[in-house]
């Protein structure tokens, strides 16, 4: 095996669940998607089991090939198409780091320092999460068991100083425009959740299988609930039709706190915790990236490929998405939906049934 470290099943839950909810703190998506009003809490509570239920074929193929990752058993269950599968998969997560580099330098260069350019930000970060990719799972896990803990006691902290300008009847009327916008909105919710990925890669190196099951059921709660939090507390803060607008909107809600005359502009605990989410979040799928590549062409060690996958993440992070109009475009429920979901659903959906109909690997107990 290129990777021989494991992880415990605490550790891959924090993995999974700070790579979601880190870049969703500060962009917040689900304002622009149905149900496009107050509604969208419901629809994120509402997008747990859907996560589940989209989550099935990337489990099942975990039961049958419990010592591969999707990178290895695409090849096993297609032959020599798997890897161009695998090419692929490879690809989406190389863009997928990228991605999320372009969001935390689109967010720092417009909301924090303006006149400083992205590049310097992705620099900056790509640097540190080199370190850790090449330093493997076991110490990016080590990590995410330090930072994840405070990131989430940060978050809640802020959002009970948020408390006191929170007006609860912004959430009225509920159901407005009734049951299937809020369907909808819980489905795109769902449809994003390309962390199953993470666990198609990651499920083999875990040191307790038995936990599997919980992995996936306690992930996906808790990224769901922590959605509905602040969510909630962005739109009690100053009303779904604000929040709407803003390019960040939790950020902007932060900047209203006032406590006494002591405790003002806490945006700067907000961008220390939330630049740890980003740099663990960066940090895996670089990681992934290279492992899958080491993986798909038999390499004996994945750490060479390390600077060389940094390279090409840097510029790609400026080229994908050149303005912060085009970034929001492209992870709009419109576009980011249907990409994701061909990499989490369409494919290993496929990839199930082929691996049923050639009778390869053998469902585990």
């Amino acid at each position: 095996m290129l990777e021989e470290g494991k992880i415990s099943y605490k550790q891959l839950i924090l993995l999974i669940v700070i790579s979601r909810i880190s870049i969703n703190l500060t962009y917040n998506p689900h304002f622009t998607a149905p149900p496009e009003n107050q509604d969208v809490w419901l629809s994120e509570l509402l997008s747990f089991p859907i996560t589940l239920f989209l989550s099935v074929p990337i489990y099942l193929l975990w039961k049958k090939f419990p010592d591969q990752t999707i990178i290895q058993y695409t090849q096993t269950v297609a032959g020599k198409a798997g890897k161009l599968i695998g090419i692929l998969y490879v690809w989406f997560f190389i863009h997928f780091s990228a991605l999320s580099l372009t969001q935390f330098g689109s967010f720092l260069s417009t909301a924090v320092m303006p006149e400083t350019p992205i590049l310097f930000f992705a620099v900056s970060l790509i640097l540190l999460c080199t370190y850790a990719a090449r330093s493997g799972i076991e110490v990016i896990s080590r990590v995410s068991e330090f930072c994840v803990p405070i990131f989430l006691i940060g978050i809640m902290t802020i959002v009970l100083f948020l408390t006191k300008d929170m007006n609860l009847k912004a959430l009225t009327p509920i159901l407005e425009k009734g049951t299937l916008p809020v369907l909808q909105g819980g489905f795109t919710i769902a449809a994003r959740s390309v962390e199953t990925l993470g666990l198609a890669m990651l499920l083999p190196y875990l040191n307790d299988r038995k936990k599997v099951k919980t992995i996936f059921l306690l992930s996906f709660a808790l990224i769901s609930l922590f959605f509905v939090i602040i969510t909630i507390s962005i739109i009690t803060a100053y009303g779904f039709e604000e929040a709407k607008t803003r390019t960040f909107p939790f950020f902007s809600a932060i900047k209203i706190i006032s406590v006494g005359d002591f405790l003002e502009r806490i945006e700067s605990v907000h961008m220390a915790i939330w630049t740890m989410g980003v740099f663990i979040k960066v940090s895996l799928y670089f990681y992934l990236a290279v492992l899958g590549l080491g993986q798909l062409f038999n390499l004996k060690d994945y750490k060479p490929l390390v600077f060389p996958i940094g390279t090409v993440i840097i510029p790609l992070s400026i080229l994908i998405t050149p303005s912060i109009v085009e970034l929001r475009e492209f992870t709009s429920y419109k576009i980011y939906t249907w990409y994701a979901l061909f990499f989490t659903l369409f494919i290993p959906s496929l990839l199930l049934l082929t691996a049923v109909i050639r009778k390869k690997g053998e469902m585990q107990k």
